[in-house]
């Protein structure tokens, strides 16, 4: 064999070693394969025993099983809660949306960790409708629009339209001119149209439906009670705005005020649904633009309180 100098040795040594590292990425971003991150861990339910089976008479309501969790080390706990908190600090409600495609597994991601919110007795008392139609988009615009433009002239208190003027100015000029003190009435004017692009302009629309009662239980035709509806419902919306930002897109929490019911008719909900949220989810569009904030939100000190 011939002979190989160290030189050549330590060339095929990181040679080997780029090879390696590359078949590894390649494998790691294989569609499907799921590498866990330095930090994931394991938390699930265990499977229930015999006992456990007899005792629960097929009701899987009426017995607990084993809780899994793998407990990781704290400096992976505190860098965990530091990465979300980063992350979330960033989040900014946005009303300019590029229109940009989004992929339908990813929106499905997360509406499913939307899902994974709390409930009252666990009754999960929400429906998430992922709207990608344009048509439809348009009509739910059309509706939100006529209303919101009812809801600012009449419907909304003077104040709640002076709070609201500085984040809607860039949408609505009359309202600007509102803003910049060109008007002295605190109503805006009799002739201003209430716009919301970013109800068709951002690739996906979702809509956030309460269910007031499960429907109707068909053995006894009995109403199946909910608990806790409008709580639970605002949890899980608290659980997809974070998802949203985790996915690196954007969101606005709109809330249609008068044009629920044509909403939910629209999207063939049933009449136990209620229009709790509608969101637009996407990237932003160039050149877009967030209300100044100064500071962006409150100090600690003034929300948080240690005993």
């Amino acid at each position: 064999m011939t002979n190989v100098s160290q030189s050549e040795k330590i060339a095929l040594v990181a040679i080997s070693s780029a090879i390696t590292a590359v078949l590894v990425y390649r494998w790691s971003k294989t569609p499907g394969r799921n590498v866990p991150d330095e930090d994931d861990f394991v938390a699930h339910q265990g499977e229930p025993g015999a006992q456990q089976q007899k005792q629960g008479d097929g009701d899987d309501r009426h017995f607990h099983v084993p809780y899994i969790h793998q407990r990781l080390a704290l400096w992976q706990i505190r860098r965990r809660s530091e990465k979300l908190l980063r992350n979330c600090q960033q989040r900014r409600t946005l009303r300019f949306f590029s229109n940009d495609a989004v992929p339908k597994d990813v929106i499905s991601n997360i509406l499913q960790t939307a899902a994974t919110a709390p409930s009252g007795a666990h009754k999960q008392p929400w429906t998430f409708v992922a709207i990608k139609d344009p048509r439809i988009k348009q009509k739910i615009r059309a509706m939100v629009e006529e209303e919101e433009t009812i809801n600012y002239k009449s419907r909304m208190r003077k104040t709640w339209v002076d709070d609201l003027k500085p984040m809607m100015s860039s949408l609505h000029q009359e309202m600007a001119a509102t803003t910049n003190g060109e008007a002295s009435s605190s109503s805006p004017p009799p002739n201003i149209r209430i716009e919301k692009p970013y109800l068709t302009e951002a690739p996906w629309l979702i809509a956030v439906f309460k269910q007031t009662h499960g429907g109707l239980d068909p053995d006894t035709g009995k109403r199946i009670d909910h608990y806790y509806v409008q709580e639970s419902v605002g949890i899980a919306c608290g659980f997809l705005c974070a998802a949203i930002q985790n996915a690196n897109l954007c969101t606005l929490t709109s809330t249609p005020m008068g044009a629920e019911k044509g909403i939910r008719e629209l999207l063939d909900r049933p009449d136990n649904e209620k229009l709790f949220l509608l969101l637009p989810v996407g990237f932003p569009a160039a050149g877009a633009t967030v209300p100044y904030r100064n500071p962006e939100r409150k100090p600690s000190s003034e929300t948080i309180v240690w005993k």
